[in-house]
């Protein structure tokens, strides 16, 4: 495959969507729709390689629950399971968006970082935007979050807890789902 030109067709407030023209294998011509939080990219900046986002895998300190948000998503029209997650701010470290977001959005202290995974895509589909995931031990109560714009509640559940959300069919995303799954059949 060789890229051709890339092409920004709308610039939203937080995502802008491109058209990358390409030659595919059979030496035709073809369109590909994207987006990204990116507002400037061209043929020679395209391939994005600064995370812009952070997801958290908060355990509490024993590691016998894992700290999971139900929160209405507006591109689902419904509430979904997921971890705590966030942007990182310009200047910030992953590992101190990963602090910060923990506490605006579940009150919860992050005290050990176990593992930061290096970055990964958010959903390769249909976006650049790469995130990076902060595996740790957390603690303290749970306060919702108080941001108007967001609906939050946070929940400590145990690995049988989890077992009957996946049995349930509750909706997640496949991250959370995927993780999920192997924290609790292990």
């Amino acid at each position: 495959m060789k890229l051709i030109d890339v092409r920004k067709i709308y610039e939203g407030k937080y995502l802008t969507y491109y058209i990358a023209d390409y030659q595919n294998n059979d030496n035709k011509i073809k369109s590909y729709e994207f987006i990204s939080r990116d507002k400037n990219i061209t043929k020679e900046n395209f391939g994005n390689n600064r995370p812009a986002g952070v997801g958290l895998v908060p355990f509490s300190m024993d590691k016998s629950k894992i700290l999971l948000q139900s929160e209405f998503r507006l591109a689902t029209n419904r509430k979904v399971y997921n971890f705590p997650a966030g942007l990182i701010d310009e200047g910030e470290t992953p590992e101190d968006a990963a602090k910060r977001e923990l506490k605006e959005e579940t009150g919860v202290d992050l005290k050990e970082i176990i593992d930061v995974l290096s970055p990964s895509y958010a959903s390769q589909g249909t976006s650049d935007e790469l995130m990076v995931i902060v595996i740790c031990k957390c603690e303290g109560e749970i306060v919702n979050s108080t941001f108007v714009d967001e609906e939050i509640e946070a929940r400590w559940y145990s690995k049988e807890e989890i077992k009957e959300l996946l049995k349930e069919g509750a909706y997640m995303s496949v991250r959370t789902q995927m993780f999920l799954w192997q924290w609790a059949n292990e």
